[in-house]
């Protein structure tokens, strides 16, 4: 089964052409890597339409994996297959700001999953993410632990910051559990339970709200959890993702495009 977020759930190709435009590699699977203009766009793309001549002429399928693959960021696991997006996509980072409510995880359709193979990380045959240093969650608990997390990040009228201590406190309490007490998903689901978000309803902006759903957006299918210490790992992740952010606005005050450079910076270009 193939998983997405529901504010990602409408997505489809608009065309925007900020892919093809932004000066990376784009390499075939034959070897050969596609050439670039003097603006460093791809030479498939017809600039005046915002169209790529190869999937104009032959269909996504005859794309590139790397051009199929975008804006996607594929994550297999024990559950599943589960896909995100990368908001330096324009498109992407629109849903953001369209969506309301919770975050909930919902299955894919076929506008994200028939791509052909969903390249991403491979975590089928790997250990579930660690709960703390020594002690390893089961997929269930990880599972729930996810999908609770994305509900309190975009459920809250706080401050992306506030949301996102509130998630690192509610976590700690988590990962003091101790094995033979009582079972960790029920821990889970009773330290979320025990926990309420303040903040008012005069603060929760369309902006902050975009903000707090990218941040659930890179929480959800992160490959940090399994790449490095498990839930301490995300949850340092998103904090570096949200300092990401504020540098990032801080250069022009616009919170779309300060979410497209940070997912630029963040997801492609690591830096």
């Amino acid at each position: 089964m193939v998983w997405c977020l529901d504010f990602h759930a409408a997505y489809r190709c608009r065309h925007a052409g900020a892919c093809c435009a932004a000066g990376w590699t784009i390499p075939f699977e034959d070897g050969t890597v596609a050439a670039r203009d003097a603006d460093g766009a791809c030479i498939f793309l017809d600039g005046a339409r915002h169209r790529c001549s190869i999937h104009r002429a032959h269909g996504v399928q005859a794309l590139p994996l790397s051009c199929r693959m975008f804006p996607r960021v594929v994550l297999h696991d024990a559950r599943g297959t589960f896909v995100s997006l990368s908001h330096f996509c324009p498109t992407a980072a629109g849903l953001l700001f369209d969506a309301a409510g919770d975050a909930a995880i919902v299955e894919a359709p076929p506008a994200l999953a028939d791509v052909g193979a969903l390249d991403g990380l491979d975590a089928r045959r790997e250990w579930p993410p660690l709960l703390r240093p020594r002690v390893l969650m089961d997929v269930e608990s990880y599972g729930r632990w996810e999908a609770r997390a994305l509900a309190l990040l975009t459920r809250s009228a706080s401050a992306p910051a506030e949301t996102l201590a509130a998630l690192e406190d509610v976590t700690a309490r988590i990962a003091a559990w101790t094995p033979g007490s009582r079972p960790l998903p029920d821990v889970v689901d009773a330290s979320f339970d025990r926990h309420r978000l303040t903040g008012s309803a005069a603060g929760d902006d369309r902006e902050q709200a975009a903000v707090r759903r990218w941040l659930a957006a890179r929480l959800f299918a992160a490959w940090t959890a399994y790449q490095g210490d498990g839930l301490a790992a995300t949850l340092a992740f998103l904090r570096a993702c949200l300092r990401t952010f504020e540098e990032e606005a801080d250069v022009d005050g616009n919170a779309r495009e300060a979410i497209r450079r940070s997912d630029l910076r963040i997801l492609h270009r690591r830096t």
